[in-house]
């Protein structure tokens, strides 16, 4: 009898193992699905209520109100002058024109997203 409770005392223990496993498994696996490995490339995020777009060339946030386009410094919004790398591949350009250093242009105060 004491045979028999030993051989269940371990395989309770291994079920408990192996259970343990597929769970720090699971957790593991799911966390891997939610963040993408490696970089990201170029996208679009709806967050704040608008409509932000991240360039990995320039590694920041880039968005149009429909007249003028904006860049995220870090700290804030600022008018978007076409100096960097966005908009020199597959980018169509047209008519606009970066406002000039005079011209009052109310600048955007929603916030960017930060991963976690």
């Amino acid at each position: 009898m004491q045979g028999l409770k030993s051989w269940m005392f371990a395989a309770m223990l291994v079920a408990a193992a192996c259970g343990g496993a597929a769970v720090v498994e699971t957790v593991s696996s799911r966390s891997a699905l939610a963040q993408p490995a490696g970089p990201l490339d170029d996208h679009w995020r709806y967050h704040d209520g608008r409509w932000s777009y991240w360039n990995q060339g320039d590694k920041r946030w880039y968005y149009t109100d429909g007249n003028h386009w904006f860049y995220h410094n870090g700290t804030a919004w600022a008018p978007y002058r076409f100096d960097k790398a966005f908009g020199r591949k597959g980018f169509e350009r047209g008519a606009y024109v970066a406002p000039g250093e005079n011209v009052q242009v109310t600048l955007p105060n929603h916030k960017i997203y930060v991963a976690p």
